[in-house]
């Protein structure tokens, strides 16, 4: 009956592992699930605000440029008006004393490149601003992340030592169950060769008594028999 007792309850205590086990496991898939979940709504979020970001710089850019543009056509209308006296005495001085024209190539005016440079500089400035802003929030979600599978990690650590704690408990008590059993059993083996020596031990005295009984009834006769001068009568036993 003990052993029937202690086989359901293993299988019991096996049940209620495997259950808690598997309720451990479920409750791991939904917060995995609801953490993806927020983790691509923020993603979502983040492109969105990128975007935004693009947007209104590349309008700040262009508003720059035609600034810049406009600016710099005031100059070089300024300058032209200004250097037109100067042109028309440089050819009067020409015509009255001629002299080699200069080549077409050292007249060329060098390209502006300045406009282009700023357009490059403010799309480097965005650039690094998205990724300053990509890293920051790769940070952040790595640190949740670790956060998270770090508290799921102390959990299961807690459940593991709970189940092993008892399950330590549960063998000591059957260990001592079995050791009080055994110890009863030894009493009890005890008891039965005590009361095997006792009977064994009162049959041989009484045998031994019945013993000297018949020798000395043996002796008696005989003496009597002696003393009267009489054979002793004659046996047919087997």
């Amino acid at each position: 009956m003990n052993q029937d007792y202690d086989f359901q309850d293993g299988e019991f205590a096996v049940a209620v592992a495997v259950a808690a086990a598997a309720f451990v496991i479920h409750s791991l898939e939904e917060a995995e699930a609801d953490y993806r979940r927020k983790l691509r709504e923020d993603f979502g979020k983040s492109q969105e605000k990128i975007k935004t970001t693009k947007k209104d710089s590349g309008a700040g850019s262009v508003r720059g440029v035609t600034r810049h543009f406009s600016s710099r056509e005031v100059i070089v209308a300024g300058e032209t008006s200004a250097r037109k006296p100067t042109e028309e005495y440089r050819r009067q001085q020409e015509n009255a004393f001629p002299s080699r024209k200069p080549s077409r190539s050292s007249s060329v005016r060098p390209v502006n490149k300045q406009p282009s440079d700023t357009k490059l500089m403010r799309n480097s400035t965005l650039s690094q601003v998205v990724e300053t802003r990509a890293d920051s929030w790769e940070k952040d979600q790595l640190r949740k992340i670790n956060g998270r599978y770090e508290k799921m990690k102390s959990k299961i650590l807690d459940w593991e030592k709970a189940k092993k704690m008892r399950a330590k408990l549960h063998e000591e008590r059957k260990k001592n169950e079995l050791e009080l059993r055994r110890a009863r059993n030894m009493q009890h083996y005890q008891n039965k060769i005590a009361r095997i020596d006792l009977i064994s031990g009162g049959a041989r005295g009484q045998l031994e008594e019945r013993r000297r009984n018949e020798e000395l009834e043996v002796k008696e006769k005989a003496k009597h028999m002696r003393s009267k001068g009489r054979s002793p009568p004659k046996c047919f036993c087997c």
